[in-house]
């Protein structure tokens, strides 16, 4: 099969290609690259004037130091390849990734991608240079994260209650019989204030990429319409939590949460995300991504909500 690789010049055409793929998620979307500050670069790869595989590239830039990529920024597969029965499916994945991979050995250094959990056949990328040991290899990194469908269509927000952990039902109960209540917030300042607070707490400082999320981007992201700020506050409308969520059409993602030290009892990080779960059933979406469960006790926390571990992969090459 005869392929190109050509570079996407055109916002609009990467997009709705963004938006087709099964691979398709927010963190691919030039909104989320804008607002994020990121330096990219975006690829098709083609036979004739069909779309097989794109492909997003990070660029190192000095201007924001932040983690590169963020998740899901890689591979993403076509609708097309998507329709092929498994046998032809099989073969021509295979094919592109291996086309594209000794494409970027001529174009770049090094580059680092974040597959989506639901791109789960590795060979491709395993394979290559499989025969020769001194051209470059790809390191891979199994990473997790956790899933919960939220589609309210199939499942009841009563129904998501009932399935979490015990310990954050009798939390969220809690709040609710404490007068505490949730509510939409545009006051960046809030959050960025309680996630100082959470990290002073721990004793650890706060990286620039860190302070970014809860600054530039959580601005940039309400801006453009894809973040929403949920806040808990106590009877006397004291604010106790808040959360940051990214969204697209059919997930919600949990970027940034933050407590005040004073109400870690209370349990009101529990309410905060159960009532975020509501809201986004309530916007019609489909799917919560906890953004990664890679950690003892972030990931026991996460997966309390009854979240899923799914595999997600990283890998890096250096040519």
């Amino acid at each position: 099969m005869s392929f190109k690789l050509i570079k996407s010049l055109d916002d609009s055409e990467w997009n709705k290609f963004v938006l087709s793929s099964p691979q398709g998620n927010l963190f691919c979307k030039t909104e989320f690259l804008e607002a994020s500050k990121q330096s990219y670069d975006a690829y098709f790869v083609k036979k004739n004037e069909l779309i097989l595989l794109g492909v997003l590239i990070i660029k190192n830039t000095s201007e924001i130091s932040i983690n590169v990529p963020y998740i899901y920024q890689g591979l993403l597969f076509s609708e097309y390849i998507e329709s092929l029965s498994l046998h032809k499916k099989c073969k021509v994945s295979l094919e592109t990734v291996e086309f594209l991979l000794r494409e970027m050995e001529a174009l770049y250094e090094t580059i680092s991608l974040s597959l989506h959990h639901s791109f789960n056949d590795l060979r491709g990328i395993q394979w290559h240079n499989y025969d020769d040991k001194n051209c470059p290899q790809a390191n891979l990194k199994l990473n997790y994260t956790g899933i919960l469908k939220i589609d309210n269509k199939a499942v009841s927000f009563d129904k998501i209650l009932s399935d979490v952990r015990t310990s954050r039902r009798q939390e969220y109960r809690k709040c609710l019989n404490n007068g505490f209540v949730v509510e939409e917030s545009t006051d960046l300042s809030i959050l960025d204030s309680l996630h100082a607070k959470t990290f002073a707490r721990q004793g650890v400082s706060r990286s620039n990429g860190e302070i970014f999320m809860v600054t530039e981007l959580a601005k940039n992201s309400l801006s453009k319409g894809f973040g929403k700020i949920l806040v808990c506050k106590d009877h006397k409308g004291i604010v106790a939590s808040a959360s940051l969520f990214l969204y697209d059409d059919k997930t919600a993602y949990y970027l940034i949460g933050a407590n005040d030290p004073q109400y870690r009892k209370d349990g009101v990080g529990s309410y905060l995300m159960l009532e975020q779960i509501r809201d986004f059933m309530d916007q019609g979406l489909s799917y919560i991504d906890f953004v990664g469960i890679n950690s003892p006790l972030r990931g026991d926390y996460k997966t309390s909500f009854n979240a899923s571990p799914l595999a997600y992969y990283s890998f890096t090459m250096k040519m």
